[in-house]
């Protein structure tokens, strides 16, 4: 190695070359690999896995309802109105859903540009545009899958148990049944979406005027319930101007009618029966007086009579919110929510899922019309049964009870939040008016509403619950007639706290309906 260059030997001289070649042909191909992950969400937000053994039979039984997407080069690539694109944070906040998982896929020498034009070509072929779904073979997951082996050439796909689940859901005795069901579960041209960027055609996309807060739980028949408010109404009261998003909340309504059919087979019914509890699935069905009465009667027999009792109620939640097109059914409807009540209060519901689907009754029916007759006592006063539900509801809001973070914990809390902030709606509802100055006093259903919400609040970790708890507590804040006072005593209690909640980052909505509500204290 110390003779001159000139004397080495051709195969020393070519061994140098290559050495001294290679440790720069090297760093130059690194420095264009990208890394390439997957993101995993379910569509079910956990109810799956609680509850997808009661519809298909353990054997069948799934954790999630799985929808996927490529992420690279700064931005979520993924199969939804064609194949789309935007940023991650994006798409998490506007269609209110957050990963479970995040995978690496491994590091691709592909660059951008090379990706993208292979997405174009794939909706030019009519490979994966929205007239191109299909459930079993290709779906949001399929896409994933050949993007990352074939757009991004990775040795390596998504998890095969994902692509999996299509099979595993229509191999159950139910299949072709929940079929209908999971397809809608997709973030297909049936969901909503202002993510702006497609590949597929050069036709721009235009976004719905109406945030997509919760396009995934929309879409989920576990009992889970949507929250998707509308275009925000114009209003006068003179706080509203810095509380935009509390301003567009409306009822948390449950009106899947995809399981219907579900329900009826596991009901067993009669055919007579089945002939008019099927118009459920109907929601522009013009019912008769008669018709809702018997609906109403059946139902509640059903749930006393058999064990798939939370079929009847999943089918009751639909109940509540039918009308009659010619008379009023407030008599028998305040029949079957007393019913339902004593359910929950006796503790006849002994599982999870039944008390679960017990308050989604109950918050449909608080959601949807005034409150019931029996909430009232004979001096216009809250019944003490409405009293004790209220702080039934607050039980089961508990996030401090063992094993809460369970999809059927979840669940409940889920629930029994919805039901608490649809009466928040009702009471403050009732009491509003245009003269008052915000200073009377707190009836006991707001106080024991606002002190349950507020409570053990900072130990919540599932952000449906947090983000239901503070529509709370924000609709009772903005009363005209009592909202300083419970201002008051929000402040007094101190179980907010209020820095904490401002410094906090805008990762979704719940963060901002927070924010506002600090705002009014």
């Amino acid at each position: 190695f110390f003779a001159p260059p000139c004397q080495l030997s051709p195969p020393l001289q070519s061994a140098l070359q290559h050495r001294t070649k290679t440790p720069h042909i090297t760093i130059h191909r690194t420095s264009k690999m990208t890394e390439v992950h997957v993101a995993i969400y379910d569509l079910s937000n956990g109810m799956a896995k609680g509850l997808s053994a009661q519809f298909l039979g353990p054997q069948h039984a799934i954790d999630i309802i799985p929808h996927t997407a490529i992420v690279a080069f700064g931005k979520e690539y993924f199969f939804g109105q064609g194949i789309e694109w935007c940023h991650p944070q994006e798409f998490r906040m506007t269609r209110g859903i957050h990963p479970i998982d995040i995978q690496s896929l491994g590091h691709t020498s592909c660059s951008q540009s090379e990706f993208e034009a292979w997405c174009r070509m794939q909706g030019q072929n009519g490979r994966f545009i929205a007239t191109s779904y299909d459930l079993l073979s290709r779906n949001c997951n399929n896409f994933t899958e050949e993007a990352a082996r074939e757009g991004l050439r990775l040795g390596r796909g998504i998890p095969s148990w994902i692509l999996e689940v299509p099979q595993r859901f229509l191999s159950s005795p139910l299949g072709t049944m929940v079929r209908p069901m999971l397809e809608q579960m997709q973030l297909t041209n049936s969901a909503p979406t202002n993510v702006s960027h497609q590949m597929n055609d050069a036709q721009s996309y235009t976004p719905s005027a109406t945030p997509a807060v919760a396009a995934a739980a929309a879409a989920n028949p576990w009992a889970d319930i949507p929250e998707t408010p509308p275009a925000p109404k114009e209003s006068n009261d003179t706080s509203s101007a810095g509380t935009p998003f509390l301003d567009k909340q409306t009822a948390l309504l449950s009106t899947d009618t995809g399981v219907v059919k579900i329900c009826l087979d596991r009901l067993n019914t009669a055919s007579d029966q089945r002939e008019i509890l099927s118009k459920l699935g109907d929601a522009k069905y013009a019912w008769t007086h008669a018709e809702l009465q018997s609906v109403h009667q059946m139902l509640r027999l059903f749930v006393n009579e058999t064990k798939q009792i939370s079929f009847a109620l999943m089918l009751l939640r639909l109940v509540v919110l039918r009308e009659p097109s010619t008379a009023n059914i407030d008599k028998e409807e305040s029949q079957s929510t007393e019913f339902v009540a004593d359910l929950l209060l006796q503790n006849k519901l002994q599982s999870m899922s039944n008390r679960s689907m017990a308050w989604c009754v109950l918050s449909n029916a608080f959601g949807s019309k005034q409150l019931p007759s029996w909430t009232s006592s004979e001096d216009n006063n809250q019944s003490e049964k409405f009293l004790q539900l209220i702080d039934r509801a607050v039980i089961d809001c508990d996030p401090s009870v063992a094993d809460a973070s369970t999809p059927t914990q979840k669940a409940l809390r889920q629930s029994a939040s919805a039901f608490l902030y649809n009466t928040s709606r009702q009471l403050t509802a009732e009491t509003n008016n245009g003269g008052a100055d915000g200073n009377s006093e707190l009836n006991e259903a707001i106080m024991s509403i606002l002190i349950g919400c507020l409570e053990n609040l900072g130990e919540e970790n599932d952000s449906t619950s947090i983000n239901r708890r503070y529509m709370c507590i924000g609709q009772i804040l903005k009363s005209r007639e009592f909202g300083q006072t419970a201002v008051g005593l929000t402040k007094d209690l101190g179980m907010l706290d209020v820095d904490m909640i401002q410094s906090a980052s805008y990762d979704h909505m719940g963060d901002k309906v927070a924010k506002e509500v600090a705002s009014l204290l």
